[in-house]
């Protein structure tokens, strides 16, 4: 079952790419550019066909595309004709390169409208926070936030659970937050200035979610499967071998008490619904699983008619876009480890797998999150990019003036060159980085 996860990843990113150059090619085609080929896939065609001027071809690396115009790169040999890429006037041709660019965008908007539409059913956690000791020097703590706050707003959003916190603090990108709580029902207000995670750019605060040990479902394979373990019974307390115990409160006590106790036996104590106490020791090592899962609450959220999910749609975009670009900056600030915070298209894909197994919705709104992001880094002022030939055609177009196609030429083609290079350390960069994570 695995490989269909790969398989819908795949075809997925893919799909991404064929609607980023389809909008290359169609306002060529509109801007009479003969497309001398449209390829999905880089590198040697595994198949390839050609109808009327262009031939259509699939690369044995899934791993991009390319809409190439006659003319575009100019050689010294090169014979201008009138359908080729540079006879027309700048305001064509710069269509044609940002067709792709809009094309990415508006899919993204679909994507976003599509899932919109679909019913789902998510988890639902209260917003009370729980804070444990190795976070008190994190900046919630710091700040006066205890366990079992409340938090009732954030720059002056409602607050209605856990996962809206995630949101607007993860979105925060390091700037003061002003949290307003309910603390034995007494509100309070804090001012915090949240810390930046090393490995992804969001910004945190030192925060978890209070979510008591109840037990919802229990493995067939579980190591505690001897102890007839059942739906809401407890787990109360770990105990070490050396004599250290954690009071289980909430989920978020347990994965930090193992992981200051790898590779020891450690005690685990139930309190069944009866009220009677059991237990097991367990050796626990990095590849550890309780083997059962924890209650959390359920909700059914509807979908949205069609247009309605289209009109949300579109600030829904904007937002994304806009927190790509203030987090651009972080990439060059030292705070963020480039390496892991970076994904190329391998990368992509595998994580891409990963929520394809959590359901259709969450795996559109994945793919509208990476095409979105495609069409706005495609925007840069790169050499090879699209941003750069917009660029060098919206100067055109101001100054009246055409510039030396030779020289445009160039230009892309060393940037393309130092694209490629970027590229392979990106992809070499993918296979470590998801070799880390087995």
């Amino acid at each position: 079952m695995v490989i269909i996860y790969y398989i819908i990843a795949i075809i997925g990113f893919l799909t991404l790419v064929l609607v980023h150059e389809f909008g290359h090619f169609i306002f060529a085609k509109l801007a009479k550019i003969k497309v001398v080929r449209f390829s999905i896939g880089w590198g040697k065609p595994i198949w390839e066909k050609k109808v009327g001027d262009t031939t259509y071809q699939i690369g044995i690396f899934p791993f991009g595309g390319f809409c190439q115009m006659a003319g575009e790169q100019i050689t010294d040999d090169y014979v201008p004709s009138e359908d080729d890429f540079y006879s027309k006037k700048p305001l064509p041709r710069l269509l044609a390169v940002a067709g792709g660019v809009l094309f990415s965008l508006l899919f993204g908007v679909l994507l976003i409208a599509i899932a919109g539409t679909m019913p789902t059913v998510e988890a639902f956690v209260a917003p009370q926070i729980y804070i444990t000791e190795e976070l008190e020097s994190a900046p919630a703590y710091k700040a006066g936030l205890r366990s079992f706050d409340i938090i009732t707003e954030i720059n002056n959003k409602k607050i209605e659970s856990f996962s809206d916190i995630q949101m607007i603090v993860g979105q925060a990108m390091g700037k003061e937050l002003h949290i307003k709580v309910l603390r034995d029902g007494n509100p309070l207000e804090f001012k915090i200035i949240p810390d930046v995670e090393r490995s992804t750019g969001r910004s945190i605060i030192g925060i978890y979610q209070y979510l008591p040990p109840v037990i919802d479902s229990i493995s067939s394979n579980s190591v505690f499967k001897d102890l007839n373990l059942q739906k809401n019974d407890k787990l109360v307390y770990i105990i070490a071998e050396n004599g250290d115990k954690v009071e289980v409160i909430s989920t978020s006590d347990i994965p930090n008490f193992i992981e200051n106790h790898l590779y020891e036996n450690l005690e685990f104590v139930f309190l069944k619904t009866d009220n009677t106490y059991v237990s097991k020791k367990v050796f626990v090592d990095k590849k550890f699983n309780l083997g059962f899962s924890f209650y959390i609450e359920k909700r059914k959220i509807d979908g949205l008619p069609f247009f309605k999910s289209l009109i949300l749609a579109f600030p829904r975009s904007y937002e994304t876009l806009s927190i790509t670009i203030k987090s651009i900056p972080l990439l060059f600030s030292g705070k963020v480890n480039v390496g892991q915070s970076v994904a190329g298209p391998i990368k992509i894909i595998y994580l891409s797998s990963q929520v394809a197994k959590t359901g259709m919705k969450n795996i559109l709104e994945f793919f509208a999150l990476i095409t979105l992001v495609l069409g706005l880094t495609n925007l840069l002022p790169i050499p090879a990019t699209d941003g750069s030939y917009i660029l060098f055609f919206l100067f055109e177009l101001i100054s009246r003036k055409k510039l030396n196609p030779k020289l445009i030429s160039k230009i892309q083609s060393v940037g393309f060159f130092l694209l490629l290079i970027l590229m392979i350390v990106v992809i070499i960069n993918d296979i470590f980085s998801i070799g880390s994570l087995f």
